[in-house]
């Protein structure tokens, strides 16, 4: 998730006058972490995105800052306030900003070796090429997972389905699994393959793997590279990279 600008410096030096809270990051990938913020903590999560299209270079686009906050509620419920931001062409003309998408995560299970938490997600029509119509509201439901093997390995997924609105309204399933290696106490990396299978025929097919590293410059600052090849002429390839700090 998203990009280095003023604001992340801005965001770097108050997070050195505050208290320092360990970050536990939901990006980058497609899966999103089983973890929630603490009560009274936030973490903010940034980044930027270039996709390939495979069709057309002159439909290459730049994301960012891809802004996620993340606040907790209780000690197994959190809020989560998402942004993509805007979308560039190649040539750098800003084609449109997003829509805003709120939500949250509740841990069902929480145990040593596994955990299961719900997601839930609503999409409002507040972007630039967006109407306000009732009908073009984006709910998603998920449920996320992780499996501890050992102290430097672990596996991870996701089931989840969204429906959106187009000339008709289309449902999709979303499923992922990955794994993750801790290589050290501030390198870890990972891999996932996932799949989007929407209900129209009409509808692209997406089968994507990816797969990144993070690092952990000090307790509550992590960053982040990340990329994926879409495995159809329909999914693109991509690279990302982003920061995440918890406060």
């Amino acid at each position: 998730m998203k990009k280095l600008s003023m604001g992340v410096v801005f965001l770097g030096v108050l997070s050195s006058c505050i208290y320092a809270e360990s970050v536990i990051a939901d990006r980058p990938g497609f899966s999103t972490g089983t973890y929630s913020v603490q009560p009274g903590k936030f973490n903010i999560e940034m980044g930027y995105n270039y996709t390939f299209d495979k069709t057309s270079t002159k439909n290459d686009t730049q994301d960012l800052p891809l802004f996620e906050l993340r606040t907790g509620i209780t000690e197994d419920i959190e809020f989560d306030f998402l942004w993509d931001g805007w979308s560039y062409t190649k040539s750098g003309v800003k084609e449109s900003s997003s829509d805003i998408t709120l939500g949250g995560k509740y841990r069902i299970i929480k145990e040593d070796i596994y955990n299961i938490t719900l997601m839930t997600l609503i999409t409002l029509p507040t972007g630039s090429q967006s109407d306000f119509q009732t009908q073009n509201i984006s709910p998603l439901i998920g449920l996320l997972w992780d499996y501890t093997i050992d102290e430097s390995l672990s596996l991870f997924g996701t089931f989840q389905s969204s429906t959106y609105k187009e000339q008709k309204r289309i449902y999709d399933l979303q499923t992922a699994i990955g794994m993750t290696w801790n290589h050290t106490e501030k390198f870890a990396s990972f891999i996932e393959a996932y799949s989007i299978v929407p209900s129209s025929s009409s509808i692209s097919k997406e089968y994507v793997v990816d797969g990144g590293f993070t690092y952990l410059i000090q307790e509550n600052i992590q960053l982040d590279i990340n990329g994926g090849i879409g495995l159809n002429k329909e999914s693109n390839n991509f690279l990302g990279a982003g920061i995440a700090i918890a406060f």
